[in-house]
């Protein structure tokens, strides 16, 4: 950084400790860290911001969906304030705007949370569709995602992944994407399964929560659940269309 005659800023700077959570290693998080950026030791904090996602010591992402269900709560809010001067098609409109947009962002990375946590951001889509329709709480609403077209959140976080494996396996994202997955080896065996040389091959893990968030551990089950001809479509957008569909069928059972 001093050959580009920068350097980082000590009352700005956050340090973030990370620590798996196992019973093997239960040391303390320490109070304070000494680095060479000032004077004073600086304090490990519990969430910091990177790139508009909030990290946690864990990996947990727990706190950027905190964050994600507040910004879209408060916008809702604000929307059905002004619900009755908007049509269907303008609701719909400032959903994708303000919701979606914040449910999509970087949502490969919560591929690992848990059950609760996608519920949290289920409840905030679910909200979102109701606001289109102008129906409060407590009513049904699998209905009304399915006639606006709505992957629900589980199924747009499979979305990613899959847009970013295609990505991967035609050369159309970074290299250090493209070496995060391996097209599995033809076998001598004459079972069908052994010679799709479109499958994955899906790496083995401890089952450490910190590890199914990964993308060569998440990606691969979910790509190979894709029928063969998705699997082997040769253009991107006719996959993305062909891939919202098979989602969309496998989330409504239709």
């Amino acid at each position: 950084m001093s050959k580009n005659f920068l350097r980082l800023n000590p009352s700005k700077t956050e340090i973030l400790v990370l620590k798996a959570k196992n019973k093997i290693d239960p040391s303390p998080i320490p109070e304070e860290i000494d680095t060479l950026l000032g004077e004073k030791p600086l304090k490990p904090t519990t969430l910091v911001r990177n790139l508009g996602k909030y990290l946690d010591p864990e990996l947990t992402l727990s706190g950027d969906v905190t964050k994600i269900v507040r910004s879209c709560n408060s916008s809702l809010a604000n929307l059905w304030k002004i619900a009755n001067k908007l049509d269907t098609n303008l609701r719909i409109k400032l959903v994708n705007s303000l919701v979606h947009s914040r449910l999509d962002y970087c949502n490969s990375l919560l591929a690992g949370i848990s059950s609760k946590d996608v519920v949290r951001l289920q409840k905030v889509q679910n909200s979102a569709a109701r606001f289109v329709f102008g129906q409060r709480r407590y009513q049904g609403v699998t209905k009304l995602r399915e006639k606006l077209h709505f992957l629900p959140v589980k199924k747009r976080i499979e979305y990613k992944l899959c847009l970013m494996v295609y990505k991967a396996l035609n050369g159309a994202a970074p290299n250090y994407l493209c070496e995060l997955v391996q097209r599995r080896e033809p076998k001598s065996r004459s079972l069908r399964i052994d010679s799709d040389v479109t499958r994955l091959v899906t790496p083995k893990w401890n089952h450490v929560s910190i590890e199914k968030g990964a993308f060569s551990v998440a990606a691969p089950p979910i790509w190979n659940s894709l029928p063969i001809s998705l699997r082997e479509c040769p253009k991107l957008e006719t996959f993305k269309d062909s891939l919202k569909t098979v989602l969309f069928r496998r989330a409504y059972d239709c």
